[in-house]
């Protein structure tokens, strides 16, 4: 199923992104959408990790914005994308939100679903992305992470995905509070286990077997 680069994006993900083999090759992005000094630092690494990705043959998918962490990957994947016959960028994937934003840039990415709330978005991410590579952002990423942690703790097999965050000192706090979990027996698992930790573009190649 081909979808429209000029904003005819499909209510329902089509099923060619839900196949195990699509789900395996795919990695969701999610980050600030915002570019605040303690975001620039990481807006690179961003991006050369997705033109790493890119050139290994994965996809990836994001929100579409176009400034911020979100815009490093949306602006790398339309770069070293493949491009089909019409040179739409068919591995920079994204997934938007319906009232849309009014910042998205769907001339750069092939929109394949929409949402109608962040969480919504979260779970369609893991319907399509068996690995989510989270970069600093704020509240609404911080949720994200932890609602993601949840699933790799509580859900099933099938619910749990390869969890990587991007930033050492920005994800600090967090994993001493699942260190205290896992120290107290609140969890049973070590923190490790649910998630990993990344601080440059080699770490993150490393967590996703990249070249």
């Amino acid at each position: 199923m081909q979808i429209s680069f000029q904003g005819n994006v499909p209510k329902k993900i089509p099923k060619i992104y839900k196949t195990k083999q699509s789900k395996s090759n795919t990695v969701a992005i999610l980050g600030s959408s915002k570019s605040t000094p303690d975001v620039l630092s990481y807006m690179d690494i961003c991006s050369n990790s997705v033109k790493s990705m890119i050139l290994n043959g994965k996809n990836i998918v994001h929100g579409c914005c176009t400034a911020g962490i979100m815009g490093a990957a949306l602006a790398a994947g339309k770069k070293y994308s493949k491009q089909d016959k019409e040179g739409n960028p068919v591995q920079n994937l994204a997934i938007i939100m319906n009232p849309r934003w009014g910042d998205e840039d769907l001339d750069s990415c092939f929109a394949i679903g929409e949402t109608k709330s962040e969480m919504e978005r979260i779970k369609t991410f893991t319907e399509v992305a068996d690995t989510i590579l989270i970069f600093p952002g704020g509240a609404g990423t911080l949720q994200e992470v932890t609602s993601l942690i949840f699933k790799n703790y509580y859900g099933s097999d099938d619910e749990k995905r390869k969890i990587v965050l991007v930033g050492k000192d920005f994800f600090k706090g967090l994993k001493e509070q699942y260190d205290k979990l896992y120290e107290s027996g609140l969890i049973r698992c070590k923190p490790e286990e649910l998630f990993t930790i990344a601080d440059n573009e080699e770490e993150i190649n490393n967590c996703l077997d990249l070249k």
